[in-house]
């Protein structure tokens, strides 16, 4: 995984009115932690964030963090952030330490590849049930995504974690019994083949008709007889 530079100014004034008005002066207030350090208050510029966030590795992405001034430089990356609810921009961020030596619990996106005969041909939904996978390695081997290959997956059937080929140095945190994504039937379609079933399942009604009807006739004349 490459990294990525980017540059942070010390803040020296915290609190919510100096991170206010450091939004409004079009900067993004954030916190540098870890490594058994103390925390650093810092600005970020948020068109450089931005350009992180929506790149492939995302969050995961490396940084080598270059402080303006002291003109220090620290790989990081970034351990959280907070999104205005309304505007959806990002009004802080937090930032880690990291060691190149030491290993990462990290959540690697899944990429689905292949086409299943399941979906093409069988009238299958695809249902991916974890969208990201929980991997521990080192920081230089974080993947960028995991691939989970599709190709031969019929209605019904599923890939498990323990299926899942892991990338050079990393490891899988969740059990391997784990459904990574699978191939089922729409709803709808499961719920009008249940009646179909259940309408097949049940007993039909007897209906006396014809010779049947004679016969019973004539048992109700022959008792009335025999009282006589």
């Amino acid at each position: 995984m490459s990294n990525f530079l980017i540059e942070v100014e010390e803040r020296t004034s915290i609190g919510k009115n100096e991170s206010r008005r450091l939004r409004r002066s079009g900067k993004i207030p954030a916190v540098l932690y870890g490594a058994g350090k103390r925390s650093f208050p810092v600005t970020v510029d948020p068109d450089i964030l931005a350009r992180i966030l929506d790149s492939e590795s995302g969050v995961n992405t490396l940084l080598d963090l270059k402080l303006l001034g002291p003109n220090t430089q620290r790989k990081a990356m970034i351990r959280d952030f907070q999104a205005d609810p309304v505007k959806g921009t990002v009004i802080h961020v937090d930032f880690i330490r990291i060691e190149m030596d030491q290993k990462l619990q990290v959540h690697v996106p899944v990429r689905v590849t292949g086409e299943s005969p399941g979906v093409k041909e069988q009238g299958g939904v695809l249902e991916i049930v974890q969208r990201t996978l929980d991997v521990s390695c080192l920081p230089a081997d974080i993947p960028e995504m995991i691939e989970v290959d599709i190709s031969s997956l019929n209605v019904g059937d599923q890939v498990r974690l323990a299926e899942v080929k892991a990338a050079g140095g990393t490891e899988f945190l969740q059990p391997g019994d784990t459904v990574v994504v699978a191939v089922v039937m729409p709803r709808a379609i499961e719920e009008e083949t249940t009646e179909v079933d259940d309408e097949e399942g049940a007993e039909p009604e007897v209906i006396a008709t014809g010779k049947q009807e004679d016969e019973d006739q004539a048992a109700k004349s022959e008792t009335k007889d025999e009282k006589k």
